[in-house]
């Protein structure tokens, strides 16, 4: 009987020990670690879809049949895009847009062509299809229930598909030119992923050479554009 008492307070005193390391790692193996949070890749990332009516400058091309004025011509674009919304206040994005083509032409003087008689007339005739691609930065002023009104520039390359004729021959040209844009609007919230995008962009296309519809004659001149634009951007994530 004297010796299982001490066997038995051996005992008590082991057993908090066993307990104190009861679901702690195995020797040699190392603790686990901790999980990161997943990150979606889209996060941020839009896609644009845009029309616009456009007033178009082209002082010496374009006949009195497009208008009050010769030198204003009215245009439609459409374009696609996507962007990156960096933070709640600034955003960029690249635009391709489509415009439509210009089509001019005229009779002439004879002075500009080689022609049987001196009584005749010459029928002048330019065609011009163009592109843009921008590059855009977008500061947002803030959101007021829905409505995110905001500022914006962009500067990149136009490029002109320019076909000519004097009634005799028809020549053909391609040329780049830098263009560059500013814009104000809002953005009017959809839905949580979708928005209504309305607004003003000033552009300026750069130079165009073309045929007067009034004297046959290669006149060159700076493109500007006035535009109304609408479109919806499509928030990825």
């Amino acid at each position: 009987m004297i010796g299982v008492l001490p066997l038995a307070g051996l005992c008590a005193l082991a057993e908090p020990a066993a307990g104190a390391d009861f679901g702690q790692p195995l020797p040699g193996l190392a603790a686990p670690a901790p999980r990161a949070d997943m990150v979606e890749f889209a996060t941020n990332w839009y896609v644009r879809g845009d029309i616009a009516y456009a007033q178009e400058t082209f002082p010496n091309i374009v006949p009195f049949a497009f208008g009050s004025s010769p030198s204003v011509l009215n245009t439609f674009s459409a374009g696609v895009g996507g962007g990156y919304k960096v933070n709640n206040w600034f955003r960029t994005d690249l635009i391709l847009d489509y415009r439509s083509r210009v089509h001019t032409a005229g009779l002439g003087a004879p002075g500009p062509c080689v022609i049987a008689t001196l009584t005749d007339t010459c029928f002048f005739d330019t065609t011009i299809q163009r592109w843009d691609l921008l590059a855009n930065g977008y500061l947002d002023l803030g959101t007021w229930d829905g409505f995110t009104p905001y500022l914006g520039a962009g500067a990149g390359t136009d490029w002109a598909r320019i076909w000519q004729s004097n009634g005799f021959s028809t020549a053909s040209n391609t040329h780049y030119r830098f263009a560059w844009s500013a814009m104000a609007g809002v953005a009017i919230a959809m839905t949580d992923h979708t928005q209504l995008d309305v607004g003003y962009r000033f552009l300026d296309l750069g130079t165009i050479t073309g045929l007067s519809s009034a004297t046959g004659t290669s006149v060159t001149q700076r493109v500007r554009a006035n535009e109304v634009r609408a479109g919806l951007r499509y928030m990825i994530d």
